[in-house]
């Protein structure tokens, strides 16, 4: 069942110059909730949205809603790899892997130059990955195309 839950708090001391939109999918809860926490802390204008738990309750959502400004995504989820999301919905933002295994998969995101996290993320990377989207111009986005995770989803299966 999906329960969507989006956040924002409000801080008139921040100095905060952009404001950003982040979509949350995950499947582990108290997982989710960590990973919030830990954006929140950093910068309380952002706008969070979890409780996306499915690649099915993911592409609804993509569906329904604007693109976020940045995507950090588990790649195990309920139902299937996360990158099953790609191929229903077109996707025109950065994405920020989450996972908790250090194999193959995640050196194929350092080739193909996606960023990704390993569990337990640390507040450092968060950091890190937050500077780098919030510097990023919306001109340099571009739709993500399922085929780019071909060759990983081939050395899960």
């Amino acid at each position: 069942m999906m329960v969507l839950k989006t956040y924002v708090l409000k801080n008139n001391h921040s100095n905060i110059t952009h404001k950003m939109n982040i979509v949350i999918i995950e499947d582990e809860a108290y997982a989710a909730r960590r990973l919030q926490n830990m954006i929140l802390e950093l910068d309380p204008a952002d706008k969070v949205t979890i409780g996306l738990e499915s690649v099915t309750d993911s592409v609804k959502w993509f569906r329904n809603n604007p693109a976020p400004d940045l995507i950090f995504m588990d790649l195990h989820l309920e139902d299937d790899l996360s990158f099953a999301i790609f191929d229903h919905v077109t996707i025109a933002c950065p994405i920020v892997i989450t996972t908790a295994s250090d194999d193959l998969s995640t050196k194929a995101f350092t080739l193909k130059q996606i960023d990704y996290l390993l569990k337990p993320i640390i507040q450092a990377d968060i950091v890190s990955i937050l500077e780098k989207y919030k510097k990023l111009p919306v001109s340099a986005r571009s739709s993500i195309n399922a085929s780019i995770f071909a060759d990983i989803i081939n050395k899960n299966n």
